[in-house]
C-alpha cells in the first residue's frame, strides 16, 4: 500500500545526522562550505512529465549536468541561478531511479520512484497523485521565496509577503513544511536537508526577527498570564513576545510553527533581537502568554474573552478568535503551558458570538437570533471554539455541522451573506477550506451529506469531506508539470481581505496534510505508536514499559481483539485531530484497513474479529507516511479441539449452539469455551461468533451414531 506524504528520512535518522555531522558543519560559515543539494525524494508515474531539481552553493556561472537518472543528462552549461536548478523528466518503465546533480566537483542524488499507473490499485494510484501533489506545491513554495535567488545562501531569513504581514504568511509556509515532516533537530545541531536548512530554519529565523518584548501583568479580573518556566515569569515582572501589527491574530499565526517544530530546545543563535539565545520552547511559551494577556477583559460585555486585531480591546472578532484558537490548541499539543483561565474566559464570548442556526458572527453582538455579517468562512471556527471549551457533542455541535453540510456545494447556505475572494466557493477559498479542516478534524466527523462524493478507492467512504477536498486540491494545482508550477492560482483565493499564491498553496498543503494541529513524534509513533488492548487492562493510556507491552499477542481463532493507534508530541502529550490508517497488512485476516481520526487523548482504537483461521496477522499503523512499529496477533486452534467445540465431538454444530445459548447471561468460568469472546460473559454474541465457525452445512446436528 502506497501511502501519501513522503518524508525525507526520519527524526531518528535527522538526530543521528545532527549528532555525526552537526559538530562538523557548526564550526564553519554556511557559507564558506561548497555544498550541492538535490530536492527531497520524489514520486511520479510512467509517462508524465516530473520536474527534477537541486541547488549549489557554487558560484553562478559553474558548469553543471542534471542527470534525471534514465539516461537523460541536460547538456553542460553554466549555472544560471545557483538557487534553483530544475530539469523536466519523463520516464518510460517503472523503477526507482538516481537522479543526480553534479556542479563543478559536486554532486547530489534524489530518488525518483517512478510507478505505472496502468497496474496500481486505485487506492495505491490516488496514493501517488497525493505525493506528487505535495511535492509539487512545496516546490512551489521554495521557487517562491522573496528575494530567492539573491538571499541564498547566505542569509539567515526567508519569507513569503502576499497580505502585506510577511512574518503571518512566512508562518503559515513553515508550518506547510514542517507538517509535512520537514523538522529542524531537538538540539543546536545544524539541519542537514534542503528544505530543513533552507526554508525551516531561515523562514523561522524571519520570524524571530520580527518578535519584540512585551511587559505583561495580572488582567483585571486578577488572572496571571505568566505562565510557564524562564527569566521573568512572575506577576510582577513578565515579558512576553508579540509581532509588529494586528497582534490579535498574529501572533497566534506565529506561535503555530514553534509548536510544530519538534525542536522546542533548540535555540536562536542566529538572528538578534528579544529571542536572541532563547530556546524554541521559551518563545513559544512567551508568545502563548502575550496572546493571553491580549484577550478582550470584562470591560466589553459582548467581547469578554475574545480578541480582536489590537490586544485588550473591546470587540470580539470572529475571524481572529479562530487563529487564536488554533494557536493555543497547537501551543497545549506542544507542550506548551496555555494559562487554565484563557479558554474559560474565551467561553463568555464565544457563547455571544455563536448564533442559533449555527453561524458564527463577525463581531460578536450578544444575540443569538441575529447574524452579525455571517458567512461560511467562519463556520468552521465555531466547531473549534466548541472544541476547545469542551463540547464534543450535542445539539450546538450538530447545528454547526449542518451549517457548514448546507455551504458545501454551493451558494445559498444557512445564514447568506458570499463566500467573498473566492472563484468557485468552498473549495477554491482557502481561508474557509482551513477552518472547516480544522474544525471537522478536531471533532473526528468524517462525512457530510452535501459533499456528494461516492465511496472509495479502498476503504474511504461515501461523502468523506477531506478526501472531496484532496480531490479538488489535486485537479486544480497549476501547471505542476513545469519548472514554476505547482501553486494553486488563479483557481484558489485566499479571502475576501488577503489574496497570494504563497499563502494559497500553503493552505493547500496543510489541508493534504493528515493532521490538525501538531506532527506526532516519529521517534515515539514508530516504537510504540500501535499496541495491543491487553486482557484486563484499559486500552487507554497505557505505558508498555509498566503494562508489560508485547508487539506480539494469541487469542483463540473467531475471537474479536483490539488495537489502538497513539499520536503524541515529542513532549508526550496527545495530539487529537490527527487521521491514522490501522492495516492488516499480512496473515490470515489481510487485507483489511482501518482509519480513524484521534480523540482528545490521541488515540484511535479498531477492533476486528478472527476468520477461525489460525495464523499470524501483522499490523502496523499510519499517519501519511509515517509508520508505527509493527505488531503481530497469533491466532490459534485452542488446546483440546476446535474453538466453539462446547461438546468436543470434533466439530462444531448446532448442539455447540444451543449450549452456548442455554447458558446466556452467565457470568463465564475461567477458560470456559462458551465465551467465545473472552468478555466474561457467556452471551449471544458468544452464540453469533460460533454459528459463523460452524463446520457442519447450516450449522445443523451430527447425524446419530
Amino acid at each position: 500500500m502506497i501511502t501519501t506524504r513522503r518524508l525525507e528520512c526520519t527524526r531518528r535518522f535527522r538526530r543521528y545526522l545532527g549528532r555525526t555531522l552537526g559538530a562538523l558543519l557548526l564550526a564553519f560559515p554556511l557559507a564558506g562550505l561548497a555544498e550541492t543539494l538535490m530536492m527531497p525524494d520524489r514520486d511520479g508515474l510512467v509517462g508524465q512529465n516530473i520536474v527534477v531539481w537541486g541547488v549549489t552553493t557554487l558560484a553562478n556561472g559553474t558548469n553543471y549536468t542534471l542527470d534525471c537518472g534514465n539516461g537523460v543528462i541536460t547538456a553542460a552549461a553554466p549555472v544560471a541561478d545557483r538557487s534553483y536548478i530544475p530539469v523536466v523528466c519523463n520516464y518510460a518503465a517503472q523503477g526507482v531511479y538516481d537522479a543526480k546533480l553534479t556542479v563543478g566537483a559536486e554532486q547530489a542524488t534524489a530518488k525518483v520512484a517512478i510507478y505505472n499507473g496502468a497496474t496500481l490499485s486505485a487506492s495505491d494510484l490516488r496514493g501517488v497523485q497525493i505525493n506528487m501533489t505535495i511535492e509539487d506545491g512545496l516546490r512551489y513554495l521554495w521557487t517562491n521565496q522573496n528575494n530567492r535567488a539573491a538571499n541564498f545562501p547566505a542569509s539567515v531569513t526567508t519569507l513569503w509577503n502576499n497580505s502585506g504581514f510577511a512574518y503571518a504568511d512566512t508562518s503559515l509556509v513553515v508550518l506547510a513544511f514542517q507538517n509535512h515532516g520537514y523538522s529542524l533537530p531537538n538540539s543546536n545541531a545544524a539541519p542537514t536537508g534542503l528544505y530543513e536548512k533552507y526554508i525551516v530554519r531561515r523562514g523561522l529565523n524571519y520570524v524571530m526577527s520580527n518578535l519584540s518584548a512585551i511587559a505583561l501583568g495580572v488582567t483585571p479580573q486578577g488572572d496571571n498570564p505568566c505562565v510557564g518556566s524562564g527569566a521573568g515569569w512572575n506577576g510582577s515582572d513578565c515579558v512576553g513576545l508579540q509581532t509588529p501589527g494586528d497582534q490579535g491574530y498574529s501572533i497566534a499565526l506565529a506561535m503555530l510553527p514553534f509548536a510544530s517544530s519538534g525542536a522546542l530546545a533548540r535555540q536562536n543563535t542566529e538572528v538578534a533581537g528579544a529571542t536572541a539565545n532563547k530556546t524554541y520552547g521559551e518563545i513559544l511559551q512567551r508568545l502563548t502568554n502575550a496572546l493571553a494577556w491580549g484577550q478582550i477583559d470584562q470591560n466589553s460585555a459582548n467581547g469578554r474573552g475574545g480578541w480582536y486585531y489590537t490586544l485588550n480591546s473591546t470587540t470580539l472578532d470572529g475571524s481572529t478568535v479562530g487563529w487564536d484558537i488554533l494557536g493555543f490548541l497547537d501551543a497545549a499539543a506542544a507542550g506548551a503551558t496555555v494559562p487554565p483561565w484563557v479558554a474559560t474566559e474565551f467561553k463568555f464570548g464565544f457563547d455571544k458570538a455563536l448564533n442559533n442556526d449555527g453561524t458564527f458572527d463577525y463581531n460578536g453582538d450578544g444575540n443569538p437570533a441575529f447574524n452579525n455579517s455571517v458567512g461560511p468562512q467562519k463556520n468552521g471556527i465555531g466547531l473549534q471554539g466548541l472544541y476547545w471549551i469542551g463540547e464534543t457533542s450535542g445539539a450546538r455541535v450538530t447545528t454547526v455541522t449542518n451549517t457548514i453540510n448546507s455551504w458545501w456545494s454551493g451558494a445559498g447556505g444557512t445564514g447568506g451573506n458570499s463566500w467573498g475572494g473566492c472563484p468557485t466557493g468552498n473549495k477554491s477559498c482557502a481561508y474557509t477550506m482551513f477552518n472547516n479542516f480544522k474544525g471537522l478534524k478536531l471533532h473526528g466527523i468524517q462525512t457530510l451529506p452535501a459533499v456528494g462524493r461516492p465511496a472509495g478507492p479502498g476503504a474511504i467512504p461515501a461523502n468523506d469531506w477531506h478526501e472531496d477536498y484532496k480531490d479538488w486540491l489535486i485537479a486544480n494545482q497549476s501547471a505542476p508539470t513545469t519548472t514554476g508550477g505547482g501553486s494553486w492560482g488563479p483557481a484558489m483565493g485566499f479571502s475576501c481581505c488577503a489574496s497570494g499564491d504563497a499563502i494559497e498553496t500553503a493552505v493547500a498543503e496543510l489541508l493534504l496534510s493528515e493532521v490538525a494541529l501538531v506532527l506526532p513524534d516519529p521517534i515515539q509513533f514508530g516504537e510504540i505508536g500501535l499496541q495491543h488492548c491487553l486482557d484486563g487492562v484499559p486500552c487507554t493510556n497505557r505505558t508498555p514499559e509498566v503494562d508489560g507491552e508485547s508487539t506480539e499477542d494469541t487469542n483463540p481463532v473467531g475471537t474479536a481483539h483490539s488495537v489502538v493507534a497513539i499520536a503524541k508530541s515529542i513532549n508526550g502529550d496527545p495530539i487529537p485531530g490527527t487521521t491514522i490508517n490501522i492495516a492488516i497488512l499480512s496473515g490470515p485476516n489481510a487485507p483489511q484497513n482501518f482509519q480513524g481520526v484521534s480523540n482528545a487523548s490521541g488515540e484511535v482504537k479498531i477492533t476486528y474479529t478472527s476468520n477461525g483461521t489460525a495464523g499470524t496477522d501483522e499490523l502496523r499503523a499510519s499517519i501519511g507516511n509515517l509508520n508505527s512499529n509493527s505488531l503481530t496477533k497469533i491466532w490459534e486452534q485452542p488446546t483440546g479441539g476446535l474453538a466453539c467445540d462446547i461438546d468436543d465431538d470434533g466439530d462444531v454444530d448446532r448442539n455447540d449452539i444451543l449450549a452456548i445459548s442455554a447458558a446466556r447471561n452467565q457470568p463465564a468460568l475461567p477458560g470456559d469455551p462458551r465465551d467465545h469472546d473472552r468478555n466474561g460473559k457467556i452471551n449471544v454474541n458468544d452464540a453469533r461468533q460460533c454459528t459463523l465457525l460452524c463446520t457442519l452445512p447450516r450449522c445443523a446436528s451430527p447425524a446419530p451414531t
